[in-house]
């Protein structure tokens, strides 16, 4: 019934707001899955702008960026990868009309309808799109194991973010026996891309990797810029601060996090804005902020190791 009903309307596949490369990623190779599997006629979307490593991988690979998402038609099914949780939707999307969910993170919704979902604890929807696809018995293209690759490596930060499983890697290695790259090389250019300022503004950089959660009635926003070049960010501290603290009272939140992860040397540093974040990242880490900064060392995952310590600080 399904499956008839989709082919009348049209099929939207989307990530999350302030999309990463997973997610865009993955947005396309869904699109092509459920073409191939389900025969339904699908188109990615995306929910915001692109950072500058997906910009680059799409460039890499000569794939046009999926369209920006600003309208819906109240026909229109909407299948989400890469997110569940309701503040990361895209503005435009009514979630009622949500008919499947492919994702890899922690489960946030009640849903007011039975619905597909496929979730697993991998370290991408990337890697998750490609079990998929072996267990549909279906090929994937130089192109789209290209593609996912890049998703798995972006979001595993080279499959060394504790967020990283034996699954990933196998799935890895299964991949690049289709697309034939020298991952090495990839790796090196998408760490560059990602540390890049280049045409970002203070705005761009605390807000490309921005997500929003519900955590014990609060309203927590918690924003990480991943880069092998921490000191291009350092030397805009001031300006961040100040943005920052227009973004917590502008968007009205409980609490606001921003952490810049260096990818290389595998630490985080917290920006604090206000006492009352410092005393959670304190409670939470260890150790003592100064000068609004707090070091914290062996944390890269706002996943796995920064999400799930805020809020059980907050649970108590």
């Amino acid at each position: 019934m399904e499956n008839k009903k989709s082919k009348l309307n049209r099929v939207i596949v989307i990530g999350h707001k302030n999309p990463d490369t997973d997610s865009i990623v993955s947005s396309i190779v869904a699109q092509k899955f459920f073409e191939k599997t389900e025969k339904i006629k699908t188109k990615a979307f995306r929910a915001g702008s692109l950072n500058n490593e997906t910009r680059f991988i799409l460039n890499k690979f000569k794939v046009n960026s999926p369209e920006l998402l600003k309208k819906i038609k109240l026909t229109d099914e909407i299948i989400l990868v890469d997110h569940n949780e309701k503040t990361q939707i895209a503005e435009a999307i009514n979630f009622s009309q949500v008919i499947k969910i492919i994702d890899h993170h922690k489960v946030f919704i009640q849903t007011e309808k039975p619905l597909s979902m496929r979730v697993e604890p991998l370290g991408s929807t990337a890697s998750l799109l490609a079990k998929m696809y072996q267990e549909a018995k279906k090929k994937l293209s130089k192109l789209e194991a290209s593609l996912l690759l890049s998703g798995i490596i972006s979001d595993t930060l080279n499959l060394v973010s504790p967020t990283t499983t034996t699954e990933d890697k196998k799935i890895v290695r299964e991949l690049n026996k289709i697309a034939k790259l020298n991952l090495k090389q990839l790796v090196k250019e998408m760490f560059l891309a990602k540390s890049s300022l280049q045409g970002l503004s203070i705005e761009d950089i605390i807000s490309q990797d921005y997500k929003q959660f519900q955590m014990e009635g609060n309203k927590v926003g918690i924003g990480v810029w991943e880069t092998a070049s921490p000191k291009l960010v350092e030397e805009k501290q001031a300006e961040i601060f100040k943005k920052l603290k227009i973004k917590k009272q502008k968007e009205k939140l409980s609490y606001l996090f921003f952490f810049v992860v260096d990818i290389i040397k595998q630490f985080s540093v917290a920006y604090i804005i206000r006492e009352e974040e410092a005393q959670i990242v304190q409670k939470a880490f260890g150790g003592k902020v100064k000068n609004n900064l707090l070091t914290i060392k062996n944390v890269v995952s706002r996943k796995k190791q920064i999400v799930p310590q805020i809020e059980e600080i907050l649970k108590k």
